[in-house]
């Protein structure tokens, strides 16, 4: 989601574009990271 709101940002297209400027693009970026970082501990804990 951070991507596709980064790009379409870019490219000036609404809502994408105020969405962006209003953070939600550091939101998705920030939630991604959350998820890789744990996502090892969580495919053990469902998989164990």
């Amino acid at each position: 989601m951070h991507d596709f709101l980064a790009a379409q940002a870019a490219a000036g297209t609404q809502p994408w574009t105020r969405l962006w400027l209003e953070g939600h693009g550091t939101t998705w970026r920030l939630a991604a990271d959350h998820i890789e970082r744990h996502a090892e501990t969580w495919a053990r804990a469902l998989l164990d």
